[in-house]
């Protein structure tokens, strides 16, 4: 008995298809093989095929038992059928006939197609290349290539795709990237082009369609001589679709861009890195079933990456990277519009903590006001978690404070906490408490040193510094 997979997923693959969209094409009848399929053929193709429903389902069946059975020939000696199926290895035309006669054998019309195909590294194979189109119903099918859904030759080894759909039902205007029939009628476009044509498209990577990238949109680009895509490391094991992401090597500063993703497994965490600032899964805008949309404005220069994680804690790994391109002054006064603080000039500003500023209740747009208003060049500075305990109405804005000048303080607390001002020995507890609950205090420090505005928050256990300040003569 011959070893068979019937219509239902393969354990280690990929998900297969769920629908299926075919495409016209007026059957070619001189492309009928005059051969005929062994008895061995013709028994397994009915076991291969045995439950399913239609024709899609047959061709589906059986393309994922070849890609799944079948080894490329790396001594490039097998080319029929019958040798293919006993030996179960063979170049490309092993593969097609192979399909073909299985196929006829449970009433499916397959059509071979030859062509040249190019891999993602623009080399053309010299000796041609075959793959095939498959009838759904009349007039219409799929093209499918199933010696590149097996897998791919490393040196003399053959390595097995564990994701064979990438090649299954191809959308023509992905597989003309990357396979160019002799008959123009293959190419199932619209307007079909020439070899010069195709030789000219960028070639492209199996990783766009393992992404879900936008078919029509690659290859109108790649025709244009106008693609331009980040660079892709590694695939996503099938657990994420890139529905909308800008299309382009390098992002400018102060630009905002939109990220659309569909996750397939809930267990994965996700971010964008643009250096030092990440948004996280939590920032994004969950659409329902999976789907996530966030518009991030990348801040520095360096690279920004989407990266992903399993809920294991594991190392976040990197999908895509973007360059961020060297920025102009229009790219920070456009910046300023979304985040003044992370401009040149607030950087240059020292002990800028713009989190805890938020936390207390003075944004960024405000926080940058008041440094320019007052013509600051170091903050306070503000401790770390700190700014969430209270809601600042007025502080001084200045690091540096000035013996015997008068300074006011005043805030609205989040917490049933005391709060002291502690400069030196002296200790300042003497609040005036609205209504409102908000707390005012004027203080004029007696000597040089430091000067903190504090907050006790436990009975009986010390004060911790929130806002810290050194006073000079």
């Amino acid at each position: 008995m011959l070893a068979v997979l019937l219509c239902w997923p393969l354990g280690g693959y990929a998900q297969e298809p769920a629908a299926y969209v075919d495409y016209y094409k007026k059957p070619d009848k001189g492309s009928k093989l005059r051969i005929e399929g062994s008895r061995a053929i013709n028994e397994l193709a009915k076991e291969i095929t045995a439950g399913c429903n239609d024709k899609y389902d047959r061709i589906k069946a059986i393309y994922q038992w070849i890609c799944a059975n079948i080894a490329y020939d790396t001594s490039y000696k097998i080319r029929s059928a019958d040798e293919c199926l006993k030996k179960r290895r063979g170049v490309c035309q092993a593969y097609c006939e192979l399909f073909y006669l299985l196929a006829k054998a449970v009433d499916v019309d397959v059509e071979i197609v030859e062509g040249k195909s190019k891999d993602q590294m623009g080399f053309v194979n010299p000796s041609g290349h075959g793959w095939l189109f498959a009838y759904t119903r009349d007039n219409y099918g799929i093209l499918m290539d199933p010696t590149w859904g097996a897998g791919s030759v490393a040196g003399d080894q053959f390595v097995r795709d564990e994701n064979c759909w990438l090649w299954f039902n191809v959308p023509p205007e992905w597989m003309i990237m990357s396979h160019f029939p002799d008959k123009p009628s293959y190419q199932l476009l619209d307007k079909p082009i020439t070899q010069k044509g195709f030789m000219a498209l960028t070639p492209m990577n199996p990783i766009w369609l393992d992404y879900g990238l936008d078919a029509h949109r690659i290859y109108t680009e790649a025709r244009a001589q106008q693609l331009a895509l980040p660079q892709f490391y590694n695939q996503s094991e099938n657990l994420m679709e890139l529905s909308d992401i800008p299309y382009a090597t390098s992002l400018r500063i102060g630009t905002q861009y939109p990220f659309r993703i569909k996750m397939k497994a809930s267990d994965r965490d996700f971010a964008i890195w643009n250096n030092s600032y990440f948004c996280g899964k939590e920032l994004w805008k969950d659409e329902g079933n999976g789907v996530y949309s966030v518009s991030f404005v990348p801040r520095e220069t360096g690279t920004l990456n989407i990266v992903m994680r399993d809920d294991q804690g594991a190392s976040w790994q990197t999908l895509l990277k973007y360059d961020i391109a060297e920025p102009t002054e229009a790219d920070w006064s456009q910046l300023a519009q979304y985040y003044p603080a992370s401009t040149p000039e607030m950087k240059a500003i020292k002990n800028l903590n713009v989190k805890e500023w938020n936390d207390a209740g003075i944004d960024e747009h405000r926080l940058v006001r008041l440094i320019k208003e007052g013509d600051i060049k170091e903050l306070p500075l503000f401790y770390d978690g700190k700014g969430q305990l209270l809601c600042i109405d007025t502080v001084p804005m200045t690091q540096q404070l000035k013996v015997g000048e008068t300074y006011a303080f005043s805030f609205t607390p989040r917490f049933d906490f005391k709060w002291a001002v502690v400069a030196g020995s002296d200790w300042f507890t003497d609040w005036t408490k609205e209504e409102s609950g908000r707390l005012s205090l004027s203080v004029e420090p007696k000597t040089a040193g430091k000067l903190s505005l504090c907050v006790q928050m436990s009975q009986g256990e010390s004060y911790w510094s929130c806002l810290e300040y050194e006073v000079v003569q």
